[in-house]
């Protein structure tokens, strides 16, 4: 009996340990998309209609379940255009592109957390799912809904008798490539090469670009004949684009685009005129300027001739008088020297007859 109880004592507290362990570690984290578990790559994503229609139901939408334990967090991150929502629309409870977020958090309450992706790109975008230490990435990419927009492409110039190419565009609401359009083109001054002034082009495909990598999805080109001097205009007409729709932007059903074309020989000779202008003028004002130089010369030459004569004559002026203080020195030495002898004489004779002497 005693051995029998110490096993059975055992065996609770085994299965006490493995239900503890049990709580403290999560199981991994269990993710299905549209219902099956999760086999997405950024080369082979899940895909979607983007919601051209501005609404996010079942069609324009990827189904995110999340499985993990019951009061753990699950979050979703989003990454590129995709976003998300937790309820699909409904009449009384609209669900629309401004309802979508880049990220949302639940606790999960033992069943399966569940989010609605939805993107409004062709591009690849992702989902990011983590709970604890656990997580998954769901890659996600749109497919483009039908033409919104329709653009033209002109040269900026040309030049006459030369063949310009021009180019149109079709995206939806937006701004993703559609392929299969038919844009209908009207020139204006020009004509095509086949001579036409009005030609239906069809925006390249996906599978149009596969064969040919020269092309571009969503878009077409083509060549005009040759071009005379004047302006040209390219109109683009979609008809098959359909009205508004609430909260996305404005269709646009029609441009136009002009380019001038351009006479280069007539161009290169005015400007080849107006350099030479240029060069006359530049060599008028070089025999000018020459000119005014030989004068300044001239005149320079001339304050220099004067300077030298007024330096001549005023060198000779202070020989003069230098010369003239020479013979006043000696005048002034022979006076005072007769001067001196006339005194000597005199107290000589002073002496003799007792007069009083001279002394200066």
């Amino acid at each position: 009996m005693k051995i029998t109880k110490k096993i059975a004592i055992a065996t609770a507290a085994a299965l006490a340990i493995v239900g503890i362990s049990s709580v403290a570690h999560a199981a991994p984290l269990s993710v299905t998309v549209a219902g099956s578990a999760n086999a997405t790559t950024t080369a082979a994503p899940a895909t979607v209609a983007v919601p051209a229609s501005n609404v996010i139901d079942s069609g324009h939408s990827v189904v995110l379940a999340a499985t993990a334990d019951t009061n753990t967090v699950v979050t979703f991150t989003t990454t590129g255009s995709v976003k998300l929502v937790s309820a699909l629309n409904t009449t009384p409870a609209p669900v629309t592109t401004a309802s979508g977020v880049a990220s949302a958090s639940v606790t999960s309450q033992g069943s399966a957390v569940t989010e609605y992706a939805y993107t409004t790109s062709t591009s690849v975008g992702s989902v990011t799912i983590t709970n604890g230490s656990y997580s998954t990435i769901v890659y996600i990419q749109g497919t483009a809904g039908a033409a919104s927009n329709v653009a033209v492409s002109v040269p900026a110039s040309s030049a006459i008798n030369t063949a310009p190419t021009i180019s149109v565009s079709a995206t939806d609401v937006f701004g993703n490539a559609v392929g299969g359009e038919t844009v209908s083109v009207t020139l204006i001054g020009a004509t095509f090469s086949d001579l036409t002034v009005t030609k239906s082009l069809v925006t390249s495909t996906a599978a149009n670009v596969l064969a040919d990598n020269t092309l571009t999805l969503g878009s077409k080109s083509a060549t005009l004949s040759a071009v005379s001097a004047g302006s040209v205009t390219v109109v683009a007409t979609d008809t098959s684009i359909g009205s508004a729709v609430t909260g996305l932007p404005v269709p646009v059903k029609a441009v136009s685009a002009t380019f001038t074309v351009s006479d280069l020989n007539a161009s290169i000779s005015s400007l080849q005129s107006q350099v030479a202008g240029l060069s006359n003028t530049i060599a008028s004002l070089q025999s000018q300027l020459a000119s005014a130089n030989t004068a300044l010369a001239a005149e320079k030459a001339a304050h220099a001739s004067d300077s030298a004569t007024a330096t001549t004559a005023l060198n000779a002026e202070k020989t003069a008088h230098v010369a003239d203080n020479v013979t006043n020195t000696a005048a002034t030495a022979a006076v005072n020297k007769a001067y001196k002898a006339l005194i000597a004489k005199y107290n000589a004779l002073a002496k003799r007859f007792k007069q009083p002497l001279i002394t200066k």
